[in-house]
């Protein structure tokens, strides 16, 4: 699992290759709305260009700790294994589990968020996992779509919208 604890690493690892750059804009779009200044408004991360990004890692929240902006980290998956790591909420699950929670592998359940992260054209080859445990929010997890089945992301996206589309 690659770990990014803030903007000016996910820039670097893009830069070497790492993930995506669909990855960086959905990172860029989410910090631009929390910039104390303002570039310009960005309604969807896909119209996030790189001069928007090269404006980003001027401001002072691009060098800021995600955990403390965003409540967690920003993790990609890149093996089945690490989807382990990608944990939700289930009363029941963790009481019958010796207070483990469940990860994405073990049942569907609801999230904050789980979507597909849109491309401006063809399918999607993302997914966001995020499940907010503090008053900052969460860790955020990317998940590409080899490892989908695996994650059970269409189970998740369901059980997602049930609870906020219903």
């Amino acid at each position: 699992m690659i770990t990014i604890p803030c903007f000016i690493d996910a820039y670097r690892r893009y830069r070497n290759g790492q993930h995506p750059y669909r990855l960086l804009q959905d990172q860029a779009a989410v910090l631009m709305g929390l910039c104390r200044s303002a570039n310009r408004p960005i309604p969807e991360a896909l119209e996030v260009a790189d001069a928007d990004i090269d404006w980003m890692l001027q401001q002072p929240e691009a060098a800021a700790e995600y955990m403390d902006l965003l409540g967690g980290n920003v993790y990609v998956a890149e093996t089945a294994d690490d989807l382990k790591q990608i944990v939700g909420m289930d009363m029941d699950w963790a009481e019958s589990h010796a207070n483990k929670w469940p990860n994405c592998t073990d049942l569907p359940m609801s999230w904050d968020s789980c979507s597909f992260l849109a491309e401006k054209s063809g399918d999607p080859e993302w997914v966001m996992f995020l499940l907010c445990w503090n008053d900052a929010g969460g860790p955020v997890y990317y998940v590409p779509k080899h490892l989908w089945q695996q994650a059970r992301v269409a189970e998740h996206i369901e059980a997602t919208n049930v609870v906020w589309n219903p």
